[in-house]
Protein backbone atom coordinates (compact mmCIF):
# COMPACT_ATOMS: atom_id res chain seq x y z
CA UNK A 1 0.00 0.00 0.00
CA UNK A 2 1.17 3.33 -0.59
CA UNK A 3 0.09 5.92 0.88
CA UNK A 4 -0.60 9.23 -0.53
CA UNK A 5 -1.42 11.15 1.78
CA UNK A 6 -0.07 11.51 5.70
CA UNK A 7 -2.31 10.06 7.95
CA UNK A 8 -4.02 11.66 10.47
CA UNK A 9 -5.08 10.08 14.10
CA UNK A 10 -7.93 11.44 16.30
CA UNK A 11 -9.51 10.21 19.21
CA UNK A 12 -13.38 10.91 19.88
CA UNK A 13 -15.51 8.94 22.80
CA UNK A 14 -13.11 6.50 23.62
CA UNK A 15 -12.24 5.75 19.65
CA UNK A 16 -9.20 5.80 17.52
CA UNK A 17 -10.07 7.00 14.52
CA UNK A 18 -7.81 7.55 10.92
CA UNK A 19 -9.31 10.11 9.06
CA UNK A 20 -10.04 9.31 5.65
CA UNK A 21 -7.05 8.79 3.14
CA UNK A 22 -5.90 8.11 -0.34
CA UNK A 23 -3.99 5.09 -0.95
CA UNK A 24 -2.64 3.40 -3.71
CA UNK A 25 -2.12 -0.08 -4.90
CA UNK A 26 -0.73 -1.88 -7.62
CA UNK A 27 -0.99 -5.79 -8.89
CA UNK A 28 -0.47 -7.74 -12.25
CA UNK A 29 -3.22 -8.14 -14.57
CA UNK A 30 -4.77 -11.85 -13.69
CA UNK A 31 -4.71 -14.43 -17.26
CA UNK A 32 -8.62 -14.29 -17.53
CA UNK A 33 -8.51 -10.38 -17.95
CA UNK A 34 -6.19 -10.77 -20.87
CA UNK A 35 -7.90 -9.70 -24.13
CA UNK A 36 -10.24 -7.70 -22.67
CA UNK A 37 -10.41 -3.76 -21.95
CA UNK A 38 -10.26 -2.71 -18.65
CA UNK A 39 -13.62 -0.96 -18.38
CA UNK A 40 -15.44 -4.47 -19.42
CA UNK A 41 -13.43 -6.28 -16.72
CA UNK A 42 -14.42 -3.75 -13.88
CA UNK A 43 -17.86 -3.78 -14.77
CA UNK A 44 -18.14 -7.65 -14.96
CA UNK A 45 -16.22 -8.74 -12.04
CA UNK A 46 -16.91 -5.94 -9.58
CA UNK A 47 -20.60 -5.77 -9.64
CA UNK A 48 -20.84 -2.91 -6.62
CA UNK A 49 -21.04 -0.36 -8.90
CA UNK A 50 -22.61 0.55 -12.65
CA UNK A 51 -20.54 0.53 -15.83
CA UNK A 52 -21.30 4.38 -15.91
CA UNK A 53 -19.69 4.67 -12.21
CA UNK A 54 -16.10 2.60 -13.78
CA UNK A 55 -15.93 4.93 -17.12
CA UNK A 56 -16.29 7.83 -14.51
CA UNK A 57 -13.44 6.39 -12.14
CA UNK A 58 -10.97 5.78 -15.49
CA UNK A 59 -11.94 9.19 -16.32
CA UNK A 60 -10.31 10.11 -13.04
CA UNK A 61 -7.61 8.26 -12.69
CA UNK A 62 -8.96 5.89 -10.12
CA UNK A 63 -8.00 2.97 -12.37
CA UNK A 64 -5.34 3.10 -14.26
CA UNK A 65 -3.34 0.50 -16.74
CA UNK A 66 0.82 0.37 -16.42
CA UNK A 67 2.65 -0.61 -19.40
CA UNK A 68 6.05 -1.00 -19.74
CA UNK A 69 6.24 1.51 -16.89
CA UNK A 70 3.82 4.19 -18.62
CA UNK A 71 0.31 4.51 -17.78
CA UNK A 72 -1.72 4.47 -20.98
CA UNK A 73 -3.96 7.15 -21.71
CA UNK A 74 -7.75 6.96 -19.88
CA UNK A 75 -9.52 7.28 -23.16
CA UNK A 76 -7.98 3.91 -24.69
CA UNK A 77 -8.60 1.75 -21.31
CA UNK A 78 -12.40 1.85 -23.12
CA UNK A 79 -10.90 -0.02 -26.17
CA UNK A 80 -7.27 -1.21 -25.39
CA UNK A 81 -7.30 -4.90 -24.89
CA UNK A 82 -5.52 -5.93 -21.35
CA UNK A 83 -2.10 -7.48 -22.49
CA UNK A 84 0.51 -9.93 -20.15
CA UNK A 85 2.54 -7.98 -17.56
CA UNK A 86 0.19 -4.98 -17.60
CA UNK A 87 -0.40 -3.50 -14.26
CA UNK A 88 -3.47 -2.30 -12.79
CA UNK A 89 -3.21 0.24 -10.18
CA UNK A 90 -5.72 1.56 -8.10
CA UNK A 91 -6.41 5.02 -6.18
CA UNK A 92 -8.95 4.64 -3.47
CA UNK A 93 -9.77 6.90 -0.46
CA UNK A 94 -10.07 4.78 2.32
CA UNK A 95 -12.43 5.09 5.01
CA UNK A 96 -11.06 2.49 8.11
CA UNK A 97 -13.40 2.07 11.28
CA UNK A 98 -12.22 2.87 14.38
CA UNK A 99 -10.97 1.06 17.07
CA UNK A 100 -11.23 0.77 21.19
CA UNK A 101 -8.97 3.74 22.27
CA UNK A 102 -6.39 1.87 24.97
CA UNK A 103 -4.68 4.90 26.07
CA UNK A 104 -4.13 8.11 25.51
CA UNK A 105 -1.89 10.32 22.35
CA UNK A 106 0.92 10.77 25.15
CA UNK A 107 1.25 6.99 26.25
CA UNK A 108 0.75 5.85 22.84
CA UNK A 109 3.70 8.31 21.61
CA UNK A 110 5.55 7.29 24.92
CA UNK A 111 7.45 4.20 24.81
CA UNK A 112 8.87 2.45 28.45
CA UNK A 113 11.01 -0.40 29.03
CA UNK A 114 7.74 -2.40 29.74
CA UNK A 115 5.50 -0.73 27.59
CA UNK A 116 5.47 -0.04 23.51
CA UNK A 117 2.99 1.99 21.44
CA UNK A 118 1.17 2.02 24.97
CA UNK A 119 0.83 -1.77 25.11
CA UNK A 120 2.00 -3.76 28.09
CA UNK A 121 5.15 -5.76 26.93
CA UNK A 122 4.76 -9.08 28.28
CA UNK A 123 8.88 -10.19 27.16
CA UNK A 124 11.18 -8.58 24.63
CA UNK A 125 14.22 -10.10 22.91
CA UNK A 126 15.86 -10.00 19.59
CA UNK A 127 13.63 -12.12 18.42
CA UNK A 128 10.36 -12.05 19.92
CA UNK A 129 7.81 -9.78 21.19
CA UNK A 130 5.08 -10.51 23.40
CA UNK A 131 2.55 -7.95 24.61
CA UNK A 132 -0.53 -7.92 26.20
CA UNK A 133 -3.19 -7.04 24.00
CA UNK A 134 -6.02 -4.94 24.24
CA UNK A 135 -9.32 -5.40 23.18
CA UNK A 136 -11.39 -3.50 20.34
CA UNK A 137 -8.35 -3.83 17.80
CA UNK A 138 -7.15 -6.05 15.13
CA UNK A 139 -3.81 -7.09 15.28
CA UNK A 140 -3.02 -7.03 11.07
CA UNK A 141 -4.88 -5.44 8.21
CA UNK A 142 -7.80 -6.79 7.55
CA UNK A 143 -10.88 -6.37 5.29
CA UNK A 144 -11.57 -2.11 6.04
CA UNK A 145 -8.94 -1.94 8.90
CA UNK A 146 -5.53 -1.31 7.79
CA UNK A 147 -3.54 1.60 9.95
CA UNK A 148 -5.89 0.69 13.08
CA UNK A 149 -4.26 -2.56 13.69
CA UNK A 150 -1.34 -3.48 16.03
CA UNK A 151 0.82 -4.51 13.36
CA UNK A 152 1.21 -1.20 11.22
CA UNK A 153 1.33 1.05 14.84
CA UNK A 154 4.11 -1.14 16.00
CA UNK A 155 6.21 -0.40 12.48
CA UNK A 156 5.74 3.32 13.58
CA UNK A 157 7.52 2.33 16.79
CA UNK A 158 10.50 0.70 14.47
CA UNK A 159 8.87 -3.06 15.35
CA UNK A 160 8.10 -5.22 12.05
CA UNK A 161 6.33 -7.50 14.26
CA UNK A 162 4.87 -11.48 12.68
CA UNK A 163 1.66 -12.56 14.19
CA UNK A 164 2.32 -16.59 15.24
CA UNK A 165 -1.32 -16.74 15.99
CA UNK A 166 -4.67 -15.04 15.46
CA UNK A 167 -6.33 -13.32 17.84
CA UNK A 168 -10.01 -11.60 17.10
CA UNK A 169 -10.27 -7.76 17.34
CA UNK A 170 -12.68 -7.95 20.43
CA UNK A 171 -10.42 -10.58 22.28
CA UNK A 172 -7.50 -9.54 24.30
CA UNK A 173 -4.62 -11.05 26.09
CA UNK A 174 -0.94 -12.67 24.99
CA UNK A 175 0.12 -12.14 21.45
CA UNK A 176 3.35 -13.70 20.23
CA UNK A 177 4.91 -11.40 17.61
CA UNK A 178 8.09 -12.30 16.13
CA UNK A 179 10.58 -10.24 14.97
CA UNK A 180 11.82 -12.38 12.16
CA UNK A 181 10.34 -15.30 9.47
CA UNK A 182 12.82 -17.83 11.39
CA UNK A 183 11.10 -17.40 14.68
CA UNK A 184 8.02 -16.85 13.33
CA UNK A 185 8.19 -19.90 11.34
CA UNK A 186 9.12 -21.97 14.72
CA UNK A 187 6.67 -20.76 16.78
CA UNK A 188 4.02 -21.76 14.35
CA UNK A 189 5.45 -24.98 13.97
CA UNK A 190 5.25 -25.82 17.86
CA UNK A 191 1.36 -24.63 17.70
CA UNK A 192 0.49 -26.34 14.69
CA UNK A 193 1.94 -29.26 16.49
CA UNK A 194 0.16 -29.05 19.40
CA UNK A 195 3.19 -28.50 21.77
CA UNK A 196 1.85 -25.23 22.73
CA UNK A 197 -0.61 -24.99 25.37
CA UNK A 198 -3.26 -22.09 25.53
CA UNK A 199 -5.19 -21.09 28.31
CA UNK A 200 -7.71 -18.26 28.12
CA UNK A 201 -9.89 -16.82 30.75
CA UNK A 202 -13.73 -16.38 30.18
CA UNK A 203 -16.67 -15.11 32.00
CA UNK A 204 -19.85 -17.27 31.49
CA UNK A 205 -23.44 -16.71 32.32
CA UNK A 206 -24.95 -19.49 34.98
CA UNK A 207 -23.37 -21.97 37.34
CA UNK A 208 -20.71 -23.88 35.41
CA UNK A 209 -20.17 -27.61 36.38
CA UNK A 210 -18.08 -28.46 39.36
CA UNK A 211 -18.03 -24.79 39.98
CA UNK A 212 -17.81 -23.10 43.79
CA UNK A 213 -18.53 -19.62 45.32
CA UNK A 214 -15.22 -17.44 45.56
CA UNK A 215 -13.43 -16.63 48.96
CA UNK A 216 -11.21 -14.26 47.01
CA UNK A 217 -9.02 -16.97 46.89
CA UNK A 218 -6.17 -16.90 43.90
CA UNK A 219 -5.13 -19.55 44.56
CA UNK A 220 -7.68 -21.01 42.54
CA UNK A 221 -5.88 -19.52 39.39
CA UNK A 222 -2.65 -21.37 40.01
CA UNK A 223 -4.73 -25.18 40.14
CA UNK A 224 -6.35 -24.91 36.84
CA UNK A 225 -7.03 -27.86 35.12
CA UNK A 226 -5.16 -29.55 38.13
CA UNK A 227 -7.94 -31.16 39.77
CA UNK A 228 -9.23 -33.76 36.72
CA UNK A 229 -12.75 -34.44 38.14
CA UNK A 230 -13.34 -30.17 37.83
CA UNK A 231 -12.83 -30.53 33.61
CA UNK A 232 -15.26 -30.46 31.44
CA UNK A 233 -14.63 -31.43 27.89
CA UNK A 234 -16.86 -30.00 25.10
CA UNK A 235 -16.36 -31.97 21.74
CA UNK A 236 -18.34 -30.46 18.70
CA UNK A 237 -17.50 -30.25 15.29
CA UNK A 238 -17.13 -25.90 14.31
CA UNK A 239 -17.68 -24.37 11.28
CA UNK A 240 -18.33 -20.79 10.03
CA UNK A 241 -21.20 -19.04 8.60
CA UNK A 242 -19.93 -15.85 6.67
CA UNK A 243 -23.63 -14.14 4.89
CA UNK A 244 -20.99 -12.07 2.75
CA UNK A 245 -19.81 -14.81 1.03
CA UNK A 246 -22.96 -15.81 0.00
CA UNK A 247 -24.16 -19.78 -0.20
CA UNK A 248 -22.93 -22.03 -0.50
CA UNK A 249 -19.40 -20.91 0.40
CA UNK A 250 -20.16 -18.97 2.99
CA UNK A 251 -21.15 -21.86 4.96
CA UNK A 252 -17.90 -23.88 5.59
CA UNK A 253 -17.84 -27.65 6.00
CA UNK A 254 -17.65 -28.62 9.87
CA UNK A 255 -14.17 -29.53 11.55
CA UNK A 256 -13.44 -31.63 14.71
CA UNK A 257 -12.90 -29.38 17.49
CA UNK A 258 -12.17 -29.90 21.37
CA UNK A 259 -11.79 -27.38 24.66
CA UNK A 260 -11.39 -27.99 28.16
CA UNK A 261 -12.82 -26.37 30.82
CA UNK A 262 -11.83 -25.69 34.30
CA UNK A 263 -14.30 -23.67 36.73
CA UNK A 264 -12.25 -20.89 38.30
CA UNK A 265 -15.08 -19.56 40.49
CA UNK A 266 -18.59 -18.42 40.92
CA UNK A 267 -20.52 -15.02 41.36
CA UNK A 268 -23.92 -15.90 42.91
CA UNK A 269 -25.04 -12.30 42.84
CA UNK A 270 -24.85 -11.88 39.17
CA UNK A 271 -25.12 -15.61 38.30
CA UNK A 272 -21.70 -15.78 36.50
CA UNK A 273 -18.79 -18.39 36.73
CA UNK A 274 -14.98 -17.30 35.64
CA UNK A 275 -14.19 -20.27 33.87
CA UNK A 276 -10.48 -21.15 32.28
CA UNK A 277 -10.58 -22.80 28.77
CA UNK A 278 -7.87 -25.40 26.93
CA UNK A 279 -8.39 -25.10 23.46
CA UNK A 280 -6.98 -28.56 21.88
CA UNK A 281 -7.98 -27.50 18.38
CA UNK A 282 -7.52 -24.22 16.63
CA UNK A 283 -10.90 -23.55 15.29
CA UNK A 284 -12.22 -20.08 14.68
CA UNK A 285 -14.51 -19.03 17.41
CA UNK A 286 -14.04 -22.48 19.00
CA UNK A 287 -14.26 -21.36 22.86
CA UNK A 288 -17.18 -18.80 22.15
CA UNK A 289 -19.04 -21.72 20.08
CA UNK A 290 -18.16 -24.52 22.40
CA UNK A 291 -19.35 -22.73 25.77
CA UNK A 292 -22.54 -21.39 23.88
CA UNK A 293 -23.47 -25.17 23.13
CA UNK A 294 -22.81 -26.02 26.51
CA UNK A 295 -25.54 -23.41 28.06
CA UNK A 296 -22.66 -21.06 29.65
CA UNK A 297 -22.21 -18.79 27.04
CA UNK A 298 -19.79 -15.32 27.02
CA UNK A 299 -21.77 -13.11 29.15
CA UNK A 300 -21.23 -9.79 26.76
CA UNK A 301 -20.92 -12.25 23.63
CA UNK A 302 -23.01 -10.26 20.64
CA UNK A 303 -22.58 -12.89 18.70
CA UNK A 304 -22.61 -16.14 20.48
CA UNK A 305 -24.90 -15.44 23.79
CA UNK A 306 -28.66 -15.78 23.45
CA UNK A 307 -29.67 -13.20 25.45
CA UNK A 308 -28.40 -10.37 23.29
CA UNK A 309 -27.22 -12.13 20.57
CA UNK A 310 -27.29 -9.80 16.95
CA UNK A 311 -27.69 -12.70 15.35
CA UNK A 312 -30.27 -14.95 16.97
CA UNK A 313 -31.89 -16.76 13.79
CA UNK A 314 -27.81 -17.92 12.64
CA UNK A 315 -26.81 -18.72 16.36
CA UNK A 316 -29.73 -21.03 16.71
CA UNK A 317 -28.80 -22.98 13.86
CA UNK A 318 -25.18 -23.19 15.26
CA UNK A 319 -26.27 -25.00 18.35
CA UNK A 320 -29.23 -27.08 16.65
CA UNK A 321 -26.88 -28.28 14.02
CA UNK A 322 -23.25 -29.10 15.35
CA UNK A 323 -22.14 -30.99 11.98
CA UNK A 324 -24.59 -29.53 9.46
CA UNK A 325 -23.56 -31.68 6.86
CA UNK A 326 -24.60 -34.65 8.49
CA UNK A 327 -27.96 -33.28 10.36
CA UNK A 328 -29.41 -31.01 8.11
CA UNK A 329 -32.62 -32.70 6.43
CA UNK A 330 -33.56 -30.39 4.62
CA UNK A 331 -32.83 -29.92 0.69
CA UNK A 332 -30.54 -27.57 -1.00
CA UNK A 333 -33.16 -25.32 -2.02
CA UNK A 334 -34.30 -25.23 1.70
CA UNK A 335 -31.03 -24.82 3.18
CA UNK A 336 -30.20 -21.97 0.63
CA UNK A 337 -33.33 -20.46 1.66
CA UNK A 338 -32.43 -20.42 5.16
CA UNK A 339 -28.68 -18.87 4.87
CA UNK A 340 -31.01 -16.19 2.66
CA UNK A 341 -32.20 -15.18 6.58
CA UNK A 342 -28.89 -15.09 7.80
CA UNK A 343 -28.12 -12.46 5.21
CA UNK A 344 -31.09 -10.02 5.91
CA UNK A 345 -30.39 -10.68 10.03
CA UNK A 346 -26.93 -8.94 9.01
CA UNK A 347 -28.01 -6.14 6.83
CA UNK A 348 -30.68 -5.62 9.55
CA UNK A 349 -27.33 -4.86 12.13
CA UNK A 350 -25.66 -3.02 9.45
CA UNK A 351 -27.21 0.21 9.36
CA UNK A 352 -25.67 2.86 7.51
CA UNK A 353 -25.68 6.59 8.37
CA UNK A 354 -27.48 8.72 5.82
CA UNK A 355 -24.21 10.67 5.34
CA UNK A 356 -21.84 10.44 2.35
CA UNK A 357 -18.25 11.28 2.04
CA UNK A 358 -17.80 14.72 -0.42
CA UNK A 359 -15.26 13.05 -1.91
CA UNK A 360 -15.66 9.80 -2.79
CA UNK A 361 -19.44 9.35 -1.96
CA UNK A 362 -18.43 6.78 0.46
CA UNK A 363 -21.77 5.34 2.34
CA UNK A 364 -20.36 6.16 6.10
CA UNK A 365 -21.53 3.88 9.05
CA UNK A 366 -22.08 4.53 12.23
CA UNK A 367 -19.90 4.61 15.13
CA UNK A 368 -19.75 0.93 16.91
CA UNK A 369 -20.59 1.07 20.79
CA UNK A 370 -17.47 0.64 23.11
CA UNK A 371 -19.49 -2.43 24.35
CA UNK A 372 -19.47 -3.97 20.94
CA UNK A 373 -15.35 -3.54 20.67
CA UNK A 374 -14.66 -5.98 24.13
CA UNK A 375 -15.53 -9.79 24.88
CA UNK A 376 -14.83 -10.78 28.33
CA UNK A 377 -12.22 -13.64 26.79
CA UNK A 378 -8.46 -13.30 27.18
CA UNK A 379 -5.87 -15.37 26.31
CA UNK A 380 -3.98 -15.80 29.39
CA UNK A 381 -1.08 -18.38 29.44
CA UNK A 382 0.81 -19.93 26.87
CA UNK A 383 3.58 -22.39 27.41
CA UNK A 384 5.64 -24.76 24.91
CA UNK A 385 6.28 -28.21 26.03
CA UNK A 386 9.75 -27.65 25.90
CA UNK A 387 9.42 -24.75 28.70
CA UNK A 388 11.18 -22.53 25.39
CA UNK A 389 8.40 -20.18 25.91
CA UNK A 390 6.00 -19.17 29.05
CA UNK A 391 4.35 -16.00 29.13
CA UNK A 392 1.29 -14.83 31.44
CA UNK A 393 -0.66 -11.73 31.34
CA UNK A 394 -2.26 -9.90 34.61
CA UNK A 395 -5.87 -11.12 34.60
CA UNK A 396 -8.06 -8.64 33.55
CA UNK A 397 -10.44 -6.68 35.81
CA UNK A 398 -13.69 -8.50 34.58
CA UNK A 399 -12.14 -11.97 35.51
CA UNK A 400 -10.51 -11.05 39.01
CA UNK A 401 -12.22 -12.56 41.72
CA UNK A 402 -12.15 -9.84 44.48
CA UNK A 403 -15.54 -8.77 42.33
CA UNK A 404 -18.26 -7.79 44.18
Amino acid sequence: MTILKMIEIYRHNGLRKVRPYYNKRSSFVKGRWLGKSLIDVLASEFKLHSRAYYLDQIKKGTYRLIRDGVPLVSSHLMTTPIKNHDILETTTHKHEPPVKQWCSQEIEADDLSKRIAGFDIIFEDENTLVIDKPSGIPVHPTGQFYQNTITEILKLHGIDGLPCYRLDKITSGLLILAKNSQSAGEIQKSIRSRDMKKVYLARVKGRFPHSELIHNNEDALEKTFEDTPKITVETSPIYSIDPKRQFPVGLSPSRDATTKFYPIGYFPHVDETIVACKPITGRTHQIRIHLARLGHPIVNDSVYCSHISKYPVRLEFMIQFPKWEEQWDLNTKELRARFQEFIEETKNNNQPMESFCPECHTVELKDPLLSDLELWLHAWKYEDTNGKFKFETNIPKWAQLNDS
